[in-house]
Order: structure tokens, then C-alpha cells, then sequence
């Protein structure tokens, strides 16, 4: 993993913070297929057609348990700062939740705003099947928002203009982000700061040039996600809160040439993570670098790593089964044995 932490990312509180407080958005109520820029969705709606060229807002979500089908349509902003948006508005965003729950959008495209999809203070939503590309910001990101479903989207090149990611969770609880693929963002894969309890499986990253995915949290699980080449793996830290993360686990991973480690928990940093049956090969520096000593270590494979297979402190504990060959430094693991 880079050794620029995550604590120099830009926070998503700050950032949401500066573009609202209260929304109260622009745009007329929609309720057929034909929609515009800006209109508020409050009943069940099928895109017919493309909205492009937006120039503040691409469509708001204005009701709960309604669903939103693009219909493999795209939602497009005009590719430039909205200008002179009002205090405690949202402006710029390309597809807008702030508080509705239980709603589903679904197939398409949202691309060249500041932000593509942004859920503020909602809980059970379904975010399907979209492409969020080009934003400015965050292709997808989740505030204060828990029990959410993020599944089988793509996000790519976002965040190149704000140094940011794919998909964003802050203050965020219970969430599952599955099935996405998340490629040549500007910043990282997945960026999670103050967020528990979240299920980070079966995600496709590659390229991300700070790495794939950095987190803070409790509790929260990263399993079956691959990852090819960019900054570097999964790495547990402390982004703000200045807290203990806890009880996060790291498994069934596969991680291969990204240019720093393949799997990090940062110093000091966390208690009682679990780090399991990961695959790490092709790392620029060691494979699996563990820097807390209440960390369980067990049947993970680090081959062809630059430095050390596994580089753990002393106390971690060993649950065996753990595997190492062919990495730089020829010890190929440290405080753990690898056979």
C-alpha cells in the first residue's frame, strides 16, 4: 500500500459539507418516462430517452420506495462546475438521495458531474447496474446511509479533477458493495472512513493509483474482491476518528502486481483482525505487512513479492497454514512461519 495515508485523503465529510446541508434542489416533480435535468422523481420511473448535458443536477430522488430504471440511458452533466450553487443546496450531482429509503435505481450510465451518485441519511437502497464514469469526485458515494446495496455496478476514471475514487463510504453502517468493478479512478478503488459493519466482497480493481481499497472501521468484512496492478491492495487504518478499529477481517482476497503491499494493517492501528486464506503475488514491497500485534495470521499465500512474503511484528498470532516462495527477501516471512 502507498505510504500516503489514507489521513491525507480528502474527507467525504468536508467534502459533502461543502456542497450542502438541507437540500432543496431546483426542477419540476416527474411522473412519466420523460423526465429533464433536475426533475424530481416521486413515483416509479422508466427512462426514455438521455438526459445530457445537465448543467446543475441530473435527477433527484424525491419519494421512498419508488424504483428509478435508466433503462440503459445515460445521465450526463455538461463536464463543468456548476457555478454559484446556494447554500445548503446540493449542486452538480448527477443522481440525488437525501433521506428517501427503500429505493432502487437501476441500468444505465451517470457520468461528467461533480459527484455521480450521491445517498445522504437513507437506509435500503439498491444502487444496480450503473455505469459511473468521469465525475469529477466519488463516482458513488454513501453519507450517514446504512442497510444499502451496492451490486454489479462500474465505476471508472472518477475522481480524476478531485484526486478521489470509485465508490465512497462515510459514516456508514451495514452496507454491502458486491460485484462492482472499479478501474483507473483518479484516488482509490473503495474509500471507507467511520464506516462498520460493511460487507466488501467479489469486487473487480484495477489500476486505482493509490490502491484498492483503504478503510476505517469496525467490523468489517473484505472477502472474495481481485485486485490487479495500481497503488496497492487493502489496507486497515485510522483515517479521523482516532479510535481502535476492530474485529475487521480480511479473506479469500486475491491480490496481484500492484506496486506497493498486497495487504496492510497499518501500526499500531487495529485489534482482533483477521487476515485469511489471501492470495498476494507480485507486490512491490512485501506481499502481507502486519503491524498489530492482536492480528490473526492464517493460510494465506504471498509469492514473487519484492520484499518479504509476510512481514508481521512480533505477537501476532500464527494460525498456521500460512505459505511463502519465491519472494525477494529470502527469510520470506517474519513472526509467522510459511512453509
Amino acid at each position: 500500500m502507498s505510504q500516503r495515508r489514507a489521513s491525507v485523503l480528502p474527507s467525504l465529510a468536508l467534502i459533502i459539507a461543502a456542497v450542502a446541508g438541507t437540500v432543496a434542489v431546483p426542477g419540476g416533480e416527474a411522473s412519466a418516462s420523460h423526465v429533464g435535468c433536475g426533475d424530481t422523481i416521486t413515483v416509479d420511473t422508466t427512462l426514455d430517452s438521455d438526459l445530457v448535458d445537465c448543467p446543475n443536477n441530473g435527477l433527484v430522488i424525491g419519494a421512498d420506495d419508488i424504483t428509478l430504471d435508466l433503462n440503459g440511458h445515460t445521465v450526463g452533466g455538461d463536464g463543468t462546475e456548476f457555478a454559484g450553487c446556494p447554500e445548503n443546496e446540493f449542486c452538480d450531482i448527477g443522481l440525488l438521495n437525501d433521506g428517501h429509503d427503500g429505493v432502487i435505481v437501476s441500468r444505465g450510465s451517470v457520468r461528467d458531474f461533480a459527484f455521480g451518485v450521491l445517498i445522504v441519511g437513507a437506509r435500503h437502497n439498491r444502487v444496480v447496474d450503473l455505469t459511473v464514469s468521469k465525475n469529477a469526485g466519488s463516482g458513488i458515494i454513501l453519507f450517514r446511509s446504512s442497510r444499502n446495496r451496492v451490486i454489479g455496478n462500474s465505476a471508472h476514471a472518477n475522481g480524476l479533477q478531485l484526486d478521489q475514487g470509485g465508490i465512497s463510504l462515510n459514516r456508514s453502517h451495514r452496507n454491502l458493495v458486491k460485484g462492482n468493478t472499479l478501474g483507473r479512478n483518479g484516488d482509490l478503488g473503495v474509500f471507507m472512513e467511520k464506516s462498520d459493519d460493511n460487507q466488501i466482497r467479489e469486487n473487480r480493481m484495477r489500476g486505482n493509483p493509490e490502491g484498492a481499497i483503504i478503510a476505517e472501521g469496525d467490523g468489517n468484512v473484505f472477502s472474495r474482491n481481485r485486485i490487479v496492478r495500481g497503488g496497492g491492495g487493502i489496507l486497515i487504518t485510522v483515517v479521523n476518528r482516532g479510535e481502535t478499529p476492530v474485529g475487521n477481517a480480511i479473506r479469500r482476497n486475491e491480490v496481484r502486481d500492484v506496486r506497493a503491499s498486497g495487504i496492510a494493517v497499518d501500526r499500531g492501528c487495529c485489534k482482533r483482525t483477521l487476515v485469511s486464506r489471501n492470495h498476494v503475488a507480485g507486490s512491490g514491497r512485501a506481499g502481507i505487512i502486519v503491524g498489530s500485534p492482536s492480528t490473526t495470521i492464517t493460510k494465506n499465500r504471498a509469492v514473487r513479492n519484492d520484499g518479504l512474503g509476510i512481514k508481521a511484528v512480533d505477537g501476532v498470532i500464527d494460525g498456521g497454514g500460512n505459505r511463502a516462495h519465491g519472494n525477494g527477501d529470502n527469510r520470506q516471512c517474519v513472526n509467522v512461519r510459511c512453509h
